[in-house]
């Protein structure tokens, strides 16, 4: 590591990097927590028994855009499901950004083996799912 690496390493990059990683959890947290509570109102609201056979539609992602415009109920709880799921890869890619700006050139690698593993895992899922 060259000394301006190194000078862009120090504890204020690491504080800085972990306060854009706290703010994307917990703005990511409340805005999925205000989704699924948006989306279990209206699901009270329309009367409908969440525990019944076929009350709730099946996962769609093509869907979710339309049922928020629409205001129904599943496309609230979907996104927020959504959101909730995609906070920890998010994390992720933060970090990683974070460690190529620093220029830690292995914890930057590993954050991108990571962000591979869990983004195939995720295309796994849905093939298998398909």
């Amino acid at each position: 590591m060259n000394v301006r690496a190194a000078a862009r390493s120090g504890p204020d990059t690491a504080w800085a990097m972990e306060a854009a990683i706290g703010r994307l959890l917990v703005a990511g947290t409340w805005i999925a927590m205000t989704l699924i509570a948006v989306g279990v109102v209206l699901t009270l609201a329309s009367g409908v028994d969440p525990l019944a056979p076929g009350a709730v539609a099946p996962f769609d992602p093509g869907s979710i855009r339309s049922a928020l415009v629409a205001l129904r109920s599943e496309g609230f709880l979907w996104a927020g499901i959504v959101l909730v799921l995609a906070l920890p890869i998010g994390r992720v890619v933060v970090a990683g950004v974070g460690f190529l700006a620093a220029g830690d050139w292995r914890l930057a690698f590993i954050s991108a083996a990571v962000l591979l593993v869990v983004l195939a895992s995720v295309g796994a899922a849905i093939r298998l799912e398909g």
